[in-house]
């Protein structure tokens, strides 16, 4: 298992979980070093199924949701496939907003479905 500084991982039968660390994801510096290791759990895990779990975030700034737009777009270009799961009603809402909610995939549970 790779050290993050960002997020954590969990590898179960194809799928890698990712949850973050922090529970306000606003810090410019803290948001590059989260876009870089997202960008290299792909590169480690091409064509694999990624869940991003957001059951501990309370705040998620525009520039984080950037990192997000790149890491679907790089996971769809190999193959794989992005889920959102367990956003709080406040992180929900600035997906909606944005209407980014039709460009990612976000399920309430914990195990979404591919």
């Amino acid at each position: 298992m790779e050290p993050y500084e960002c997020i954590d991982l969990v590898n179960m039968e194809n799928v890698a979980t990712i949850t973050f660390k922090d529970k306000r994801i606003m810090d410019p510096a803290k948001i590059e070093q989260m876009g870089k290791e997202l960008l290299s759990l792909v590169e480690s895990h091409p064509s694999e199924k990624l869940i991003v779990n957001f059951e501990n975030v309370r705040f998620f700034s525009s520039a984080a949701i950037n990192k997000l737009l790149v890491l679907e777009k790089r996971v769809r270009a190999q193959g794989g496939s992005l889920r959102l799961s367990n956003l709080r009603p406040e992180v929900r809402d600035l997906f909606s907003y944005t209407k980014l909610d039709s460009v990612f995939t976000i399920e309430d549970e914990s195990s979404p479905s591919f």
